[in-house]
């Protein structure tokens, strides 16, 4: 299979226990607005458990009225968050199998650096090329939610 990366990186100005904490909000989940042809995410429905145990399982509903499958694989607080990405309802199903979305937080001296990587395992090598188009709109999906994601944590109390 071929894959396409998206990586970005974000550093929220909260420590390190609040903002792996509110990644695992509905209001964090409603933060992805998406961009041009990307929907963003209107809300999860958690079939078994939560967000924040291993092993859960939620249908994210998305705001074009698409749907896919979140499987938590990894909730090591306050440090790394995994999910795996399938189930897609949307035409984005003929292009990927599926997705694995990466969260690894650590320390620094402005907050919290958030490296984030989505891997999209394509149906075929043939798809690349569309892998890579869709691929930078979704990058800009990406930046867009991680901008507003610096907007809460600059709003945000995190005593309260």
């Amino acid at each position: 299979m071929t894959d396409v990366t998206i990586a970005e990186t974000v550093v929220l100005p909260v420590d390190i226990e609040d903002a792996y904490d509110f990644l695992l909000t509905p209001k964090a989940f409603q933060l992805f607005t998406g961009w041009g042809p990307i929907p963003g995410i209107r809300d999860l429905d958690w079939k078994i458990g939560s967000s924040a145990e291993e092993g859960s399982e939620a249908r994210v509903h998305n705001t074009d009225g698409s749907s896919h499958r979140e499987r938590v694989t990894v909730a090591t607080r306050p440090h790394r968050y995994e999910v795996a990405i399938d189930e897609f309802s949307s035409a984005f199903r003929f292009l990927t199998e599926g997705a694995t979305e990466t969260w690894d937080l650590s320390p620094t001296e402005k907050g919290t650096r958030i490296e984030r990587a989505f891997v999209f395992r394509l149906r075929s090598a043939a798809l690349l090329p569309l892998g890579w188009a869709i691929g930078a709109m979704f990058r800009k999906a990406v930046q867009a939610n991680h901008a507003a994601m610096v907007e809460w944590a600059n709003a945000s109390d995190p005593e309260g």
